[in-house]
């Protein structure tokens, strides 16, 4: 046994992987005394609660605290900013905004907390030496760069990035060191006169209001041009590029992006405490206090496989944040136009900066492979083209106890509410929190001649599970059907509207229906297969932007292999709407969309077509039902969701993330459930049930009624554990240990979570209830209030 358990402890070090004991909410974890064995079990426990897994408390040293406060606060005066160029252009009860226009940067002040953004890197040469090169130095200093090619030399190696300084090729008065004798703050920012070289650049404001100004960007010497609308209305200031005023004049050079303020509220090296917000998978924090040496990048709504380009994080949100001391200073972006063409950027502090700053890049070109024969070789190109989308992004700057990735949260989903796009549509019944069930009815097994349907669930079948948990008390059930058509399931979207048991389909419905609950058919309009009979290979599979098919291979568990295709959005368009009266038909309460909602590509039909026209497409077709499930859905698509499935309880885990935080389920919590992936292959146990409490996730299964072993030569063998019988008791007692919690806070926003000790959190609803999560092995305490291991407690506020 005690081999056992040092083997689970390196586990523990090695993986930071956790399998443990489930245990009921009533109940206190009884522990195991042979763990008394290992000296260390508690440290390496310590560890895991420490690490990036989980969110970490807001503790800062008050020797830090102090430095900060005392040396790394920009307190510039107004004349300081007058000598600076700066003018005042707007002024709320909230903010005031002064804009430098030669270099185009801006400088924030908070009128609630005193504070003061710059869009510029602060304490520059504090260390006394030369830190940056003049052409460093030059992009630093200015809040507005481009990024360009050479037409006729296209590729990513000759690619340039370039500021408004750069390109009007100043210098500086000194080397930008602080020192005894050059001991001005202001020096580093200093311009050699008239070393800005206007016949290269020019900025014109052309038009302003109280809240409004217009500046015209003129690049002369590469022959580009475009205005940028900068506005204020109470805490918010927005940047607006409208993308029929980008000018290219010149047949030299390319315009390939566009960033506007990249080193806004930058931060030096780790002299101010706080982090930044990104909303990759449930949401991830950097916390500003390492060198991590290395860089940030992610697409909004993930990878463009129309450009043959991969990311790993999985940016479902258009926002960022960044946090200068939590429960002081933050401030969050909304890219509200142009999200699904900007890429998110990270820089952090090590060898090659001092800083360490988040920003976006609005792309309007993309550099794709010009194929020239048929075993793929070519060369890097551009199309003429521009995306379409104009730019808009809004910085919100909040203050105080709304300074927190809490606070971004509350503060973009009440923005969502305002909107009208998040709405109150949670799958209450019985006042329960919903119990997701999707079905697996069956899948083609490959034959030697063609293939054989194996049934795995009858919709008669259904209805006995469906009645049996009813017994246990479980009356607000979610239902999916998958493989309901005869085509049969994995790889066979989009189905044709080929069905067994029509009318018990109905009858079931109508039953569920009856009860309150909602029934949805899985479909697939996105993907399809060579082994699919729906689709045309040369009218419906898409071309990416190099003119190839959009395709990839796929293995399944038993080796079978299959060529999966992306579809033309238009195509996916036609196969939804002429779908629409089948399932109209059977009753369906909606569609569940297995990919569409994490899915969002370019791609070639004669002409290039961006993500924005895609996007366009999708809407259209969720915009054919009242109800739709999205699986890791994309903001976009929230105005027309009912449930979001299989709910991330994690990130990309990069090194460099320090926190795991509920960023989408504080934005969804009260307006639309949320499920957790399938609980059939949930390797952390309780773990993973203590973190669907504190996120608020409810729980979600995949079933058969016959036994998995029946579909191990189908595709569908990927859900390799799905009987029903195997998984009763399970489902009873995790959905009960769930609800327990849960049921209490249906319908309710999330107003505040608070880490009150490395691994115990306190997360507080609108309804005057609050839930405590133990995670650890030790009994905590709220004042008097204990808190058992391995377990919760929801309290009255």
């Amino acid at each position: 046994m005690v081999k056992k358990i040092l083997k689970y402890a390196v586990i523990l070090v090695i993986a930071s992987m956790l399998t443990m004991t489930i245990v009921e909410a009533s109940e206190s974890y009884q522990g195991n005394d042979q763990l008394n064995t290992i000296d260390n079990y508690e440290y390496i426990n310590d560890l895991l609660f420490e690490s990036s897994r989980y969110t970490q408390t807001d503790e800062m040293d008050q020797d830090v605290l102090d430095t900060y406060h005392d040396e790394f606060q920009v307190d510039y005066s107004e004349n300081d900013l007058q000598l600076l160029g700066f003018e005042k252009i707007f002024d709320t009860d909230e903010l005031n905004v002064y804009f430098e226009k030669d270099s185009f940067s801006v400088m924030v002040y908070n009128k609630t907390t005193g504070y003061m953004w710059s869009s510029r890197p602060e304490f520059q040469g504090i260390s006394g030496v030369r830190e940056d090169n003049v052409a460093m130095r030059n992009l630093m200093n200015s809040g507005l760069w481009v990024e360009y090619v050479r037409a006729l030399n296209v590729s990513n190696a000759t690619m340039t990035t370039a500021s408004l300084y750069t390109i009007a090729d100043t210098d500086y008065v000194t080397s930008g060191a602080i020192t005894e004798e050059n001991s001005d703050p202001l020096s580093p920012y200093q311009l050699v006169e008239n070393s800005y070289d206007y016949d290269a650049v020019t900025t014109t404001i052309s038009s302003r209001s109280q809240t409004s100004v217009t500046v015209d960007v003129d690049i002369k010497d590469l022959d580009f041009r475009f205005n940028v609308v900068l506005s204020v209305s109470g805490s918010e200031l927005m940047v607006y590029i409208p993308n029929d005023s980008i000018e290219e004049s010149g047949d030299i050079y390319r315009l390939t992006s566009i960033q506007v303020f990249p080193y806004l509220g930058a931060a030096r090296e780790n002299k101010i405490p706080g982090y930044m917000v990104i909303p990759d998978g449930a949401g991830a924090l950097v916390r500003l206090n390492k060198d991590y040496n290395t860089y940030f990048q992610g697409r909004f709504y993930g990878s463009d496989l129309g450009y043959q380009s991969n990311t790993i994080s999985q940016l479902t949100l258009p926002i960022y944040g960044m946090v200068h001391e939590v429960g002081q200073n933050a401030f969050y972006a909304t890219i509200l136009e142009g999200s699904e063409d900007s890429l998110l950027t990270g820089r952090f502090w090590g060898n090659s900066s001092h800083y360490q700053r988040i920003n976006t890049k609005f792309n309007l070109r993309q550099i794709y492979q010009y194929v020239i024969n048929r075993a793929g070789d070519g060369n890097d190109a551009i199309y003429d083209e521009m995306v379409k989308s104009n730019y808009r992004i809004a910085y919100d700057f909040l203050s105080q106890d709304d300074a927190s990735y809490v606070g971004i949260a509350k503060d973009y989903r009440d923005k969502l509410i305002a909107s009208g796009i998040l709405t109150s549509r949670e799958a209450i019944n019985d006042n329960q929190i919903p119990l997701q069930l999707s079905y697996i009815m069956s899948d083609q097994e490959p034959t030697f001649f063609g293939s054989k349907t194996v049934r795995m669930t009858t919709p008669e079948q259904v209805d006995e599970i469906y009645n049996e948990f009813k017994d246990m008390g479980i009356n607000n059930q979610q239902t999916t059907f998958m493989g309901w058509s005869r085509d049969g399931f994995i790889n066979q979207s989009p189905y044709r509207t080929r069905i067994r048991y029509k009318n018990d389909y109905k009858d079931l419905i109508n039953e569920m229906n009856d009860d309150g609950n909602l029934a949805f058919f899985e479909n697939d309009y996105i993907y399809s297969s060579e082994v699919a009979n729906r689709i045309s290979y040369n009218g419906d599979v898409a071309r990416d932007l190099s003119r190839l098919k959009m395709s990839y291979r796929s293995r399944t568990l038993n080796g079978q292999v299959t060529d999966i295709y992306y579809l033309y959005p238009d195509s996916s368009l036609d196969f939804a709407e002429n779908d629409v009266d089948f399932f109209k038909d059977l009753g369906a309460s909606g569609l569940d969309h297995s990919s569409m909602g994490a899915t969002l590509y370019s791609y070639y039909d004669g002409d290039k077509y961006d993500r924005s026209d895609t996007k366009a497409y999708y809407e259209e077709i969720a915009s054919l039902y009242q109800k739709n499930l999205f699986s890791v859905a994309n903001q976009y698509l929230y105005a027309y969701m009912y449930g979001y499935m299989n709910m991330p309880i994690t990130n990309a885990q990069y090194d460099y993330y320090t926190d795991l935080v509920p960023l989408i389920p504080m934005v969804l919590k009260g307006s639309v459930s949320y499920y957790t992936e399938y609980l059939n292959f949930n390797a952390l146990e309780d773990d993973r049930l203590l973190m669907m409490v504190d996120f608020g996730v409810n729980p979600s299964y995949v079933l058969t009624y016959e036994e998995t072993y029946n579909m191990r030569y189908t595709p569908a063998s990927s859900f390799y554990t799905t009987t029903y019988s195997n998984y009763k008791d399970e489902i009873k007692d995790t959905y009960m240990y769930i609800s327990q919690a849960l049921n209490q806070v249906i319908g309710a926003q999330i107003v505040n979570r608070e880490v009150l000790a490395t691994g115990f959190v306190k997360v507080s609803y609108d309804n005057g209830k609050a839930i405590y999560v133990n995670y650890t092995y030790e009994t905590v305490y709220d004042g008097t209030l204990a808190i058992s291991p391995r377990s919760y407690e929801v309290i009255e506020l």
